[in-house]
């Protein structure tokens, strides 16, 4: 395969387990000849590029003390400088580079620099959570669309709180990331929206690697649930009136 005098490529990791990968993405690792990767890939990944290959840590780790907006910046210096050398360069960063990930970010910057860049999908960390614990996102006849969603506040407040409650009185999830810090003032809101409190919440830490695991509670008892337990992060919280764990004898649809 011939490739230009160089070549970006933001690639979307997975979430951790290097056969979740797909094909392009672990191409481009192999041939890489630099890799800036963010913190929430293992190390597994990282082992699959070429002996040659230069990996330099990028940060973007949770509550790392770092100004993102200088540590963006430096990122984007490094893709031009190791672009403008002729080199292949790997951007990897954890689960798809344009839900969460400031992909677009990247991608905006290297466009505006005329680097040649591409943007190679992976695996989102709410779709790697459902899948790992068989928590079906949609369900023919129940419910018909499933929403991503921050965890982060802003002003003290959730954006978008109203509409959120509004998607799970559709009996359809929302997939919360980065929300395990606010997840119990989250569920206060959403209650206070009026969204049933026995409404199922997953918490899914590590979705995809070997230690992955699930803990399961409803809106009304993560704050009790949270005082006793700690959920290991990155985790990602489902929420919805069928985010549970599959079973075919919950779903009374008798068309499923």
């Amino acid at each position: 395969m011939s490739f230009p005098s160089h070549l970006i490529s933001i690639v979307g990791a997975g979430p951790g387990d290097p056969e979740l990968l797909t094909v392009k993405a672990l191409r481009r690792i192999e041939q890489a000849d630099m890799i800036l990767y963010d913190a929430l890939h293992g190390e597994e990944i990282l082992e699959l590029a070429g002996p040659h290959a230069l990996k330099i840590y990028s940060g973007k780790c949770y509550q790392d003390g770092q100004y993102q907006p200088e540590r963006q910046s430096r990122i984007n210096s490094q893709l031009r400088e190791y672009a403008l050398e002729g080199k292949q360069v790997v951007r990897l960063k954890a689960g798809d580079p344009f839900i969460f990930g400031r992909g677009a970010e990247e991608l905006e910057f290297c466009l505006s620099e005329k680097l040649n860049v591409e943007v190679i999908p992976g695996i989102t960390a709410g779709l790697a959570a459902a899948t790992c614990f068989h928590v079906p996102l949609t369900l023919r006849g129940i419910n018909s669309m499933a929403l991503f969603y921050t965890g982060h506040k802003r002003n003290d407040g959730f954006d978008d709180i109203q509409v959120v409650a509004s998607v799970l009185k559709t009996n359809a999830p929302v997939m919360v990331y980065m929300g395990l810090k606010n997840l119990s003032a989250l569920s206060s809101e959403l209650i206070k929206n009026n969204v049933p409190g026995d409404v199922p919440v997953q918490i899914v830490c590590r979705a995809g690697h070997a230690d992955q695991q699930i803990y399961s509670s409803v809106l009304s008892d993560i704050g009790a649930f949270l005082t006793h337990t700690d959920p290991p992060m990155p985790a990602i919280i489902i929420i919805g009136t069928h985010a549970k764990p599959y079973n075919p004898m919950t779903f009374k649809n008798p068309h499923f």
